[in-house]
């Protein structure tokens, strides 16, 4: 008997297919292309004002694109609006934080979780059995992901998230993007503002996070050392153009790359 050929899972894989997109005279992306492969993390590196975080944008939905497409799990997405692509899997963090500082840590990685319920809007009325579950079912979850985090913010569950440190701050805002359960996390610089102890300890641990909940990860960040230590594949833009692509120690070599981040000739 001869075996089948492996299938190759779509879940968590991304495609961005000639991208462009124009604010006014300015070119953003130009006719850019990118490829997450589903169960790994791709980083993207750039100056600033290359146009990376107008790529996460693209993807998660906020910003429509001129031209191209973007194609998640094998369906053409391009159309779809942000919350159509949370609920199919792609969930963000921000450059800045974005959380509610007067709610406690739990409620705010709770707020992720809205679109795991599955009781009616009557049930939430009158607390129903089915409700109670629920509510059980998602706090577990945040439980699991929140462990994740050594003692980091578990003995803080209750406490105001805008008396966290930022690091802190930050752990919650990536909690609360694995509560939508995605299969693709778009990261946009999670180590900015952290001090180098803070990254690597973030960087160590994201990949066992990830591989834990099945989930593919577009990063864009400004340190290559962390990036070199996430990823498998890089992408480099300048100016909305990819100028290199390729493994993190082919492309940290790349005169032109060099020259982008450096001024090198």
């Amino acid at each position: 008997m001869t075996l089948a050929e492996p299938t190759t899972s779509l879940r968590g894989d991304l495609a961005v297919r000639a991208a462009t997109v124009r604010y006014g005279g300015l070119t953003a992306l130009d006719a850019f292309d990118l490829r997450v492969r589903g169960g790994s993390i791709t980083g993207v590196i750039g100056p600033n004002g290359s146009g990376k975080s107008t790529l996460i944008n693209i993807v998660a939905g906020i910003t429509p694109v001129d031209s191209g497409s973007v194609v998640f799990e094998g369906a053409d997405v391009t159309g779809l609006t942000v919350p159509k692509r949370a609920s199919i899997g792609i969930a963000r963090t921000f450059q800045a934080i974005r959380l509610f500082d007067s709610m406690s840590v739990l409620e705010n990685v709770l707020i992720g979780a809205t679109r795991n319920y599955r009781s009616s809007l009557a049930a939430s009325v009158f607390r129903t059995p089915r409700l109670k579950k629920d509510d059980e079912v998602q706090r577990e979850l945040a439980m699991e992901i929140l462990a994740s985090f050594g003692n980091r913010l578990l003995p803080r569950l209750s406490h105001p998230v805008g008396t966290l440190s930022y690091a802190n701050r930050r752990r919650v805002e990536i909690t609360r993007a694995f509560m939508l359960q995605p299969s693709l996390l778009l990261l946009d610089e999670p180590m900015a503002g952290m001090n180098p102890h803070e990254s690597w300890e973030l960087a160590e641990q994201l990949p066992g996070l990830l591989r834990d909940r099945d989930c593919s990860a577009l990063i864009v960040e400004h340190k290559m050392d962390i990036i070199t230590h996430l990823c498998s594949d890089v992408y480099v833009l300048d100016h909305g153009v990819e100028i290199a692509h390729g493994s993190p120690r082919d492309v940290v070599k790349d005169p032109a790359v060099e020259e982008a981040f450096l001024g090198i000739e």
